[in-house]
């Protein structure tokens, strides 16, 4: 499966160039779901951020219009899309993560679309490879973690696509990597972010979460 999917965002590529379509996304939603995944990282601090499954690293010219100072680190399983960036992007880092497995550790980490698509033909298979990978990304996440799910609350499922259900996603995450994360499903009706935070320390005795 990951070889067909590699093959299919190669063919996407070489028929639609440096476009939203080679990635397989619809046209004139990339803002908001970047928008989304950002929300809670403050425009004005410098930070670092892995853009996990990266495409055509879109990200980077909405991160050069809202934000200040960043490190920017993107990675992708398919190398027409690593080789088109390198060469795009020249102030930013771009690895294959099948070849070079996550070193170090970024304040943000974002995932969008990546895990849209089954890497299994078994969906159960698929949703494990996911899990797995939600906590070992954290592990290189300093600060926060937002990933990007189409929901399962829609008329159409296509056969290849993953279509997460939020409520078991939010347990998941809730007892096995952090308590405070935040879900949001105001932008768009199919989709939705989950934003995990790392910093789980309590202000006492005011009770709430440090910044």
């Amino acid at each position: 499966m990951m070889n067909k999917i590699i093959k299919d965002y190669s063919k996407s590529f070489l028929n639609h160039g440096d476009s939203p379509k080679s990635v397989m996304w619809p046209k004139g939603r990339q803002e908001e779901r970047f928008k989304a995944l950002l929300r809670f990282v403050a425009k004005e601090n410098h930070f670092s951020i892995l853009d996990y499954g990266c495409g055509l690293a879109h990200l980077v010219e909405y991160l050069e219009k809202n934000f200040k100072k960043y490190d920017y680190t993107g990675c992708d399983i398919v190398d027409d899309f690593i080789k088109h960036n390198s060469s795009k992007f020249k102030q930013c880092t771009f690895f294959n993560s099948i070849n070079q497995k996550i070193k170090l550790n970024y304040d943000c980490t974002v995932v969008s679309g990546a895990f849209n698509l089954l890497y299994s033909e078994d969906e159960v298979e698929h949703k494990k490879i996911v899990y797995d990978t939600i906590k070992m990304l954290f592990r290189h996440t300093n600060k926060i973690l937002s990933i990007n799910f189409m929901t399962d609350q829609v008329d159409f499922q296509s056969s290849n696509a993953y279509h997460q259900n939020v409520k078991d996603l939010y347990d998941f995450c809730f007892e096995n990597i952090t308590r405070r994360l935040n879900i949001d499903q105001t932008y768009m009706p199919y989709e939705f972010t989950i934003t995990l935070f790392c910093n789980q320390e309590i202000q006492i005795p005011i009770n709430t979460y440090t910044i």
